[in-house]
């Protein structure tokens, strides 16, 4: 079962191309920490890593850790603007003007924290193929 996980999870790192070497690594931390609190359904979560988003309360709480561990919005649920976009542009290779097109597409303020971080990372992926799950 733990070579399942670990193949996933290379998998996972492949996929995420456009990441720096550090994003990559503390995505791995944090997967890891996300994974074991989350309890979401590997199927479902390889599914949201291609583009299909399923309405999965588990994956909404996967994607609530990885936002929260990355910085992208606090314990209450606030936007880091800031943060977003830095770790936005340096994805992005420096492209502060495509970070700021999806800070304003993507970073939309929501009650619900979760489906909050959901929209957003889903819109992320829509809108420029980075993948933080």
């Amino acid at each position: 079962m733990k070579v399942f996980f670990a193949a996933v999870f290379l998998i996972a790192l492949v996929q995420v191309k456009s990441l720096s070497d550090k994003q990559k690594e503390l995505l791995a931390q944090h997967y890891k920490q996300c994974i074991d609190k989350s309890k979401v359904d590997q199927a479902i979560l390889q599914k949201a890593r291609v583009g299909n988003f399923a309405d999965d309360p588990k994956l909404k709480e996967h994607v609530l850790c990885i936002t929260e561990k990355i910085g992208f919005q606090n314990a209450q649920g606030v936007l880091q603007i800031p943060v977003i976009e830095s770790k936005l542009k340096e994805a992005l290779k420096g492209d502060e003007a495509k970070a700021k097109q999806l800070i304003k597409a993507c970073a939309i303020a929501n009650s619900d924290k979760k489906l909050q971080a959901f929209n957003a990372l889903k819109c992320v992926y829509q809108k420029a193929n980075i993948n933080l799950l």
